[in-house]
């Protein structure tokens, strides 16, 4: 019975230390965007102060700048320095860019929704992104 309540304490105790994120824990760091049934193609990112760069494929890379209206909120648009725009990402920055907003986080991943939104538009699209490191 000792032996029981012991394995029982290190258990609850091994569960317990899990990462528990929060929205900040997004702003810097790793991140991957799994494919899903709309875009089936998975993406790396990497954040640092308000920036991020996104590839598909080593050599592919997208620059964005990122807006933080809170912790759980953003702006994303494209850097216009470090891209050539294609005909999506000038009409996601003519509007204001993208905003995302956190709905969940569950262990290591955020679910979000990302809205576009113009004076003739109203896109919305949720996603996960999944912190590596």
């Amino acid at each position: 019975m000792k032996k029981l309540l012991i394995l029982l304490v290190l258990i609850v105790g091994l569960s317990s230390c899990g990462q528990d994120l929060k929205c900040a824990d997004f702003k810097n760091g790793t991140f991957l965007i799994p494919g899903d049934s709309i875009y089936p193609i998975s993406s790396n990112i990497i954040r640092k102060d308000g920036r991020q760069v996104e590839w598909e494929k080593v050599g592919d890379s997208t620059h964005a700048l990122i807006k933080y209206l809170d912790d759980c909120n953003w702006i994303l648009t494209y850097d216009t320095e470090l891209n050539e725009l294609d005909e999506l990402e000038k009409l996601i920055n003519d509007s204001g860019g993208v905003k995302v907003e956190v709905l969940e986080i569950k262990g290591d991943t955020l679910f979000y929704n990302g809205i576009l939104k113009n004076d003739t538009l109203l896109f919305e699209q949720p996603g996960t992104i999944i912190k590596l490191k």
